[in-house]
């Protein structure tokens, strides 16, 4: 059995590894040319855009609003990073739909055949992650309905007035006033 192999596998992973950091960097380097100062030209575009009337803070705001990613575009990065995850695997919501879709018996089946020495999942456990698969995946199926509210005003309104040296209208219901009565009379 030869090292060579084993070597030139572990060399081919770190020229490999290499090349990601290296792509990654450019990357990171497109970004931090939105941070350079304007240019003359960027100031002159965004002059000729607004017209000789334009103040200067008007076209300097015109100016750093043409630099970087316009509005409503995606993230390049975002995509990569979302396309690299789903090489390794199936899209998580089409895992969540397969557990959702599974009968809680075959779940319970399915986790006593893993390991049977442990504790197996009962009927409830496997229901309730049906449950919360459900949950999650239903925000991206149905759009949430408005609430309504009711607005109508009921109960007690209590009225205190505190040092103004008379006995205010006190406990007020159904916009009746009830009468009080002043501390130490005995009735």
């Amino acid at each position: 059995m030869s090292t060579e192999t084993g070597d030139k596998a572990v060399v081919k992973a770190m020229m490999a590894s290499g090349k990601t950091m290296l792509a990654e960097a450019a990357g990171e380097e497109e970004q931090l040319e939105l941070l350079a100062p304007l240019t003359a030209d960027d100031i002159d575009e965004a002059r000729a855009a607004l017209g000789p009337g334009a103040g200067k803070v008007a076209v300097l705001r015109e100016a750093r609003k043409r630099k970087g990613r316009p509005k409503g575009s995606t993230n390049r990065r975002t995509e990569d990073f979302k396309r690299y995850l789903l090489r390794f695997g199936q899209h998580p919501a089409i895992t969540l739909m397969q557990l959702q879709a599974t009968p809680p018996e075959e779940l319970v089946a399915q986790s006593e055949l893993l390991d049977p020495g442990k504790r197996r999942m009962s009927l409830h456990d496997a229901q309730s992650l049906r449950i919360r698969c459900a949950e999650a995946l239903l925000p991206y199926l149905e759009s949430k309905q408005p609430v309504a509210v009711d607005a109508t005003i009921r109960g007690v309104i209590v009225v205190e007035e505190i040092g103004t040296g008379h006995a205010g209208p006190g406990v007020i219901i159904d916009g009746e006033p009830l009468g009080t009565m002043a501390l130490g009379d005995d009735a």
